[in-house]
């Protein structure tokens, strides 16, 4: 059974993103773990200390209150059994902390996605974690209807092989019989002709390593090229009505973070459809 956690701030954002998580154990059996984090805020401690302490007991009771009002509704209207936990602090440390205490294998968070301003509220704490997290994280955008995912797809620059890396991506296609489809890019910018002709010609070979892999024939490569890869990735996914996008997260220079924002982060304030942000063990990113 895979172990899920789901962050909350009782936004209808962050109810998107549990109930994707409760209409995926419908196909696949996960445990759902709820948690919402109390960060005590310096405006609380500004009032004298007998009053504050007062304040707080009662928010976090009334917390617990809604906790435990999430967890009887998904019961009784979608016969889904899910765990709730309730914390103080910062909001990320006690995500990955929850997540490494628990044996947590995906975290599941909302973003606000398109929705400009916003995206400084939940949404940025959601890109931020996908930079943090040693798990992959599903980011499901405010905009997003849940459906049953028919295509799946993964962009890479790289052609990655990596069992581990793949095996998050073997377990949704599998959980919802989807087609998975694979894109190389390939940057006009920056990539030279060799580079370019050795993409082309290894996607052949690639296709066959990822059926042997991943023990099917619905697979589906291709190699993109372009200036910019979120705006060939857009277009691919319009293209090809792709129902979730997978992307991995390698290791890079602080320089690179600096001055070449993540492709992933980017991606995760700007997509339409979940983004499954994987994290790997490499020197860059795409």
């Amino acid at each position: 059974m895979k172990k899920i956690l789901v962050p909350t701030d009782f936004s209808s954002c962050a109810a998107n993103a549990l109930n994707f998580a409760v209409q995926t154990a419908k196909f696949y059996p996960i445990e759902i773990n709820l948690l919402h984090v109390v960060d005590r805020t310096d405006s609380l401690y500004g009032e004298r200390v007998d009053i504050a302490q007062e304040k707080h007991s009662t928010i976090l009771e009334e917390v617990q209150k809604r906790l435990d009002q999430v967890k009887t509704s998904i019961a009784e209207t979608e016969s889904v059994e899910i765990r709730t936990f309730l914390r103080e602090g910062a909001v990320d440390e006690n995500i990955l902390e929850l997540s490494k205490e628990k044996n947590i294998e995906l975290i599941v968070m909302g973003t606000f996605g398109i929705n400009g301003l916003k995206d400084s509220i939940w949404g940025s704490k959601t890109a931020g974690l996908t930079g943090k997290a040693k798990i992959p994280v599903l980011v499901i955008p405010y905009e997003y209807n849940w459906k049953v995912p028919a295509k799946i797809l993964l962009a890479t620059s790289f052609f990655e092989e990596d069992r581990h890396v793949l095996e998050h991506i073997i377990g949704l296609r599998n959980a919802f019989k989807a087609t998975l489809h694979a894109v190389i890019f390939t940057d006009e910018d920056t990539a030279d002709a060799a580079l370019f002709l050795e993409h082309g010609m290894n996607m052949a070979d690639y296709e066959r390593k990822l059926k042997k892999q991943l023990n099917t024939e619905s697979i589906i490569t291709s190699h993109l090229f372009g200036h910019k890869f979120e705006d060939a990735l857009q277009d691919y996914i319009k293209n090809n009505d792709i129902d979730i996008l997978a992307m991995i997260t390698y290791q890079r220079s602080l320089w690179d973070r600096v001055f070449r924002p993540s492709v992933t982060r980017r991606m995760s304030y700007h997509t339409t459809i979940p983004l499954l942000v994987i994290p790997a063990n490499k020197e860059d990113e795409e």
